[in-house]
């Protein structure tokens, strides 16, 4: 299941020289949170890479799969109703052919939420 234009939705889409930011806007009335947790929403870990994943996808234009995760650092609660606009900073991207590298940093103005290390396969 894509979350793109369901969980989350592309507020801008900028190419810089640190990387490629992708600003989204969290839903924070997705049935995700109504579940993660009620009352309390955080943004699931696994939601959190597969939106990188997404944002990958749109950057290289390409399917992708996660094949695996190489480095995650939480360092602080996605909350959508504290932080409903994050940005995701894609950066280190490499193409070997089969293979999709990205380190992806998740920040907003004042704080990071994460940073992840992924290799992505191609699907088709």
């Amino acid at each position: 299941m894509k979350l793109h234009n369901s969980l989350y939705t592309i507020v801008s889409d900028v190419m810089n020289e640190a990387g490629h930011d992708y600003t989204i806007n969290l839903d924070p009335e997705h049935f995700i949170y109504k579940a993660h947790f009620p009352g309390e929403p955080i943004t699931p870990g696994v939601c959190i890479m597969q939106i990188a994943q997404e944002l990958l996808e749109m950057h290289t234009g390409l399917e992708l799969g996660i094949k695996c995760v190489k480095n995650v650092k939480f360092l602080r609660i996605i909350r959508p109703d504290e932080s409903p606009i994050v940005t995701y900073r894609l950066q280190k991207i490499t193409d070997d052919g089969e293979e999709v590298k990205v380190a992806v940093t998740i920040l907003n103005e004042s704080d990071i939420f994460a940073k992840l290390s992924i290799v992505c396969r191609k699907e088709k």
